[in-house]
């Protein structure tokens, strides 16, 4: 099949900036980088792809060590990289190359890229040296393999030293097989023929010792001319990565990678202590870029500069900035260069930039005199297919009107004198929503007056990509339940007697037998927090509550931060008067570690061993952990969750009530719930007491008419504390486990979402597609009816329609491949209450291995040709439908044997 060859071999990308991300790791099986220019994070996420760049040849001057570079072991210099051309055979100068493999491992590389591994050649003169330092170059691959065996190590070149390392090499390198890069007059040129033959038939010696043989070659063209290039290098056997001449921006192989990133320009400066998640772009749009599959990178342009080459990372660009910026001015010049490259720009509420006859014209547009006055009523009209949304549209009075050339109008005015303006409209080029004309804020509410959805999908030209989906697992919606820690020791109003969580054991944990995580407070606990004499009682309700089977333990920290930027401030900081950042625990200085690893490991010793597998961290307070706090948790392999603001309902059905999935902080993301709690909706817990109810319809809201959340029961433990707050919580339980959902942990929902900002995407033809990613986040959704070809397909179960949407189901393997079909002609699942562990077909057989956190349920299709092998479990069969249901078991192998 075209697909098998095409993915026969491993991919390799090479690129030496921090312009990377995880999409663009998750697509390559090795990615080679320069590791100082990145977070160490990435070696941690990715272990086995990520290959960490040393020279072994050559010094590089500028690169900061711990022991400086000795000048005895220079012999020459590379005036084209600035770099010293060294001496292999000093055994000091092997030492300091040794020691820089030593301090990558530590970072967490396992994989190293050698390069320079020709630079003793200019010794070549003198034949006695030239032996020694070859021979010397032998010896230092030979120890670091000895050392580090279970390492890849990867070679520049080395051609000549072949014979000699092939055991303890995996793959070979070679530069410009076809296209090169000539620094010093700063162009890309054809390979000749001759040196073309050279490089070929050296790479192919090195696959006939059994290694991977890699050519880059470099071209500032864009994606597809790239891929074109890597085709033809595919072509000759040869595994391809074609990028820039210095490596500085995300390459291309030979099968194309859909670009899921939207690159959002904002001016964090104007908002609330300068963060992001107070901005209009994460509140408004992102949550919109996530439905269809897309990532909304949040970049301000107020302390950077204006991002290069952003064609190699991003689909398209969106631009909403307020106020002034040092890149104003600027981004005039840098849209008009990424229009040139096919990039779609979306400007939202102006256009930053002044707007000079010159640039109107460039964008197609006039501007002209309002020479109506203020009094003057204009006729709004709405163009087909745009409609009135969620308020009908009212513009401002503007002195200068704007009218477009050769674009759609989709919202316009008339004004009484015959002139014309168009707030809104798709361009060639974009498109763009001026003022007020696309959202009316009244009070604290925003309303949009176009269908967003539409309006971004169509400027931006999404693209109908198989759209990875942390609402829906294995044909369903997801279920998952989560409790915050707080109010542990509230008494409970008819029996004062008991604590708020033996109500919640009694009445919730104990009755409904599904996947719920519950956190506690360190410092409401244990002995050494602010109840010590209720301490004893309240660790043995928490040990019965942990002993429950389907309960997982997680923290809700140790003090309970309020605002955590502002406790992990420097311990220099002078301390704000009056400012209470945490719960006053006596005798306790903060500590980051305290708060999270700390509180974690409090709950898990409460908990049966079986139930230490996952670190679980419900954020406090503000929910708004700043990048250090994530990076923390991340290294310490902590799930952490909560944040984000998703209260639509009945009395505020707005848009502006639904959260993203998560929020990022450069490398990191914080991952959101994707519901909120009972204290919202019970005015912060002071009345009706019963309000929580009113999450069913949040519930319901963000399933139709577009499932853009997964059902999350969030709640406090102080819910158990009052009738009122109790029979709310029943009833939300009563109608969650009516529905027809997959149930999961907490735990698993997290490493969804993460996923969800993680996934690779490829196309490998019309109808085939490529997903990658770690094998947690195992549903892909397409807005249209569609087929999956099971046996054609790689890692594929099956897939169930919501109307027009279909929601395909994977297994665990992390690399996917899905075939589309017009027609059904193998057994599929539809749908199942947990997840798929693997998929396989052989001679005939199909092979389905599920799971579930409570006892399995599963439909099937079968077609006539077809039967079901016995299994020991009921199954149910009706025309092509197949139906298993488990008493007890959590998990089956379902075998179907076919003609």
């Amino acid at each position: 099949m075209l697909f098998s060859s095409l993915l026969a071999d491993d991919r390799y990308a090479f690129i030496y900036s921090k312009n990377i991300d995880d999409p663009f790791i998750n697509f390559f099986d090795k990615v080679v980088v320069e590791a100082d220019a990145i977070d160490d994070i990435y070696a941690k996420r990715y272990p086995d792809k990520m290959v960490a760049y040393v020279s072994v040849g050559e010094i590089e001057p500028w690169r900061k060590t711990p022991t400086p570079y000795n000048k005895s072991w220079v012999i020459s210099k590379n005036r084209t990289w600035n770099s010293l051309i060294a001496d292999l055979n000093k055994e000091k100068y092997q030492k300091f190359i040794m020691d820089r493999v030593d301090r990558l491992y530590k970072r967490g590389y396992r994989n190293f890229f050698l390069d320079t591994m020709d630079a003793y050649h200019v010794t070549r003169k003198d034949k006695e040296l030239f032996k020694k330092q070859q021979k010397a170059l032998v010896e230092f691959i030979h120890k670091l393999h000895q050392k580090y065996p279970k390492s890849k190590l990867i070679i520049n070149r080395g051609f000549e030293i072949l014979k000699d390392i092939h055991n303890d090499i995996d793959a070979v390198v070679a530069e410009s097989l076809i296209s090169r890069y000539d620094n010093n007059t700063k162009s890309y040129i054809q390979v000749p023929k001759k040196d073309r033959e050279w490089i070929l038939n050296n790479l192919k010696k090195a696959q006939k010792y059994g290694l991977d043989a890699i050519s880059i070659d470099y071209s500032d063209g864009n994606a597809k001319q790239r891929v074109d290039i890597a085709k033809k290098i595919k072509k000759l056997g040869i595994i391809p990565y074609v990028t820039d001449g210095l490596l500085q921006h995300q390459g291309d192989c030979d099968v194309i990678r859909i670009r899921r990133e939207v690159l959002i320009l904002f001016n964090q400066s104007a908002f609330k202590d300068k963060n992001a998640v107070y901005s209009d772009v994460h509140l408004l749009i992102s949550m919109i870029l996530e439905h269809y599959g897309y990532i909304p990178i949040l970049y301000d342009i107020s302390t950077k500069e204006l991002p290069q080459r952003v064609m190699d990372r991003y689909h398209s660009v969106i631009i909403w900035s307020s106020g002034k910026t040092k890149n104003d001015e600027k981004l005039y010049s840098w849209v008009e260069e990424i229009k040139s490259k096919g990039i779609k720009v979306l400007f939202f509420n102006n256009f930053v930039f002044n707007l000079t006859e010159d640039r109107l014209k460039s964008l197609g547009l006039k501007k002209k005199e309002n020479k109506n006055s203020i009094l003057d009523k204009s006729h709004i009209k709405y163009h087909k297919p745009y409609k009135v949304y969620e308020i009908p549209a009212s513009f401002e009075y503007q002195e200068e009107l704007i009218e477009t050339e050769n674009a759609k109008k989709v919202l316009s005015e008339k004004y009484p004198n015959g002139q014309t303006n168009t707030p809104i409209a798709i361009t060639p080029w974009g498109g763009y929503a001026l003022g007020d004309s696309f959202l009316l804020s009244i009070g604290h509410e925003s309303y949009w007056t176009i269908d967003p959805f539409r309006f971004i999908k169509e400027a931006l030209r999404l693209d109908n990509i198989p759209i990875p989906d942390p609402t829906t697992e294995a044909g369903r919606r997801i279920l998952f339940i989560h409790v915050d820690g707080d109010g542990f020791v509230e008494r409970v109003r008819t029996d004062i007697k008991k604590l708020s969580p033996q109500v919640l054991i009694d009445k919730i944990y104990k009755k409904y037998k599904i996947p719920q995580t519950v956190s506690i407070i360190q410092g409401e606990v244990d002995s050494i927090g602010l109840f010590p004499k209720l301490s004893p009682t309240m660790k043995k309700i928490t040990k019965e509550l942990y002993s429950i089977p389907w309960i997982e333990p997680a923290s809700h920290s140790f003090s309970h931060p309020f605002f955590w930027d502002k406790v992990i401030q420097p311990k220099n900081a002078t301390p704000q008067a009056g400012k209470n950042y945490h719960l006053p625990i006596p005798n306790y200085n903060f500590s980051l570690k305290q708060e999270t690893e700390g509180s974690i490991n409090f709950a898990l010793s409460f908990a049966p061993k079986y139930k230490n597998k996952n670190k679980i961290l419900f954020w406090s307070g503000d929910c708004l952990p700043p990048k250090k706090v994530l990076s923390f948790v991340e290294r310490h392999n902590i799930l952490a969750m909560n944040g984000g603001d998703t209260t639509i309902d009945k009395s505020h059905p707005w848009l502006s009530h639904i959260a993203p999935f998560g929020l990022q902080r450069d490398e990191y993301w914080q991952i959101y719930t994707a519901q909120q709690n009972e204290n919202v909706y019970t005015n912060e817990w002071s009345n009706p007491f019963g309000a929580y109810v009113h999450v069913l319809e949040t519930f319901q809201k963000t399933e139709n008419p577009k499932r853009l959340k997964a059902i999350n029961i969030y709640y406090h433990l102080y819910s158990g504390s009052k009738i009122a707050s109790l029979r709310a919580l029943e009833d939300v339980y009563n109608w969650a486990i009516k529905q027809k959902t997959s149930k999961l942990y907490t735990s698993q929902y997290i490493k969804k979402v993460k996923g969800f900002y993680h996934t690779a995407l490829g196309k490998l033809g019309d109808k085939t597609y490529e997903v990658r990613n770690q094998g947690h986040l195992r549903t892909v959704r397409f807005d249209k009816r569609v087929k999956a070809d099971i046996k054609n397909s790689k890692g594929v179960a099956g897939f169930n329609y919501k109307g027009d949407t279909t929601y395909i189901t994977l297994d665990r393997r992390e690399k996917y491949i899905i075939k589309l079909t017009s027609k059904t002609k193998s057994p599929y699942l539809i749908d199942s209450n947990g997840w798929v562990e693997r998929v396989s077909y052989q001679n005939n057989q199909y092979k389905f291995k599920l799971k579930a956190n409570i006892p399995l349920e599963a439909n099937f299709y079968m077609p006539p040709s077809c039967h079901i092998e016995p299994l020991a479990i009921s199954i149910k069969k009706k025309q092509n439908r197949v139906s298993i249901l488990s008493d007890s078991q959590k998990g089956a192998t379902i075998a179907f044997k076919c003609q």
